[in-house]
């Protein structure tokens, strides 16, 4: 069975984990989980997830990330 959380930290913390561990398309599903949940201030998860998309070389997706973290 699977545990599903609701808790917005939690999957932000989660995406930090697999990023640093070079998983980097489990840290951005991580990072979209904590921006479905949380209202607000989002850049450090529009960073992160840029960041991994950028490790992946999907450049325009890292770019437009990185403008979301500047401009929301």
């Amino acid at each position: 069975m699977v545990k599903v959380v609701a808790e917005p930290q939690y999957w932000y913390t989660k995406g930090l984990k697999y990023y640093n561990e070079k998983c980097y398309g489990i840290a951005i599903r991580c990072f979209d989980k904590y921006l479905d949940f949380h209202s607000g201030n989002n850049y450090g998860a529009w960073f992160m997830k840029g960041n991994s998309f950028y490790q992946l070389r999907e450049y325009a997706k890292a770019v437009y990330c990185f403008n979301k973290s500047i401009c929301d």
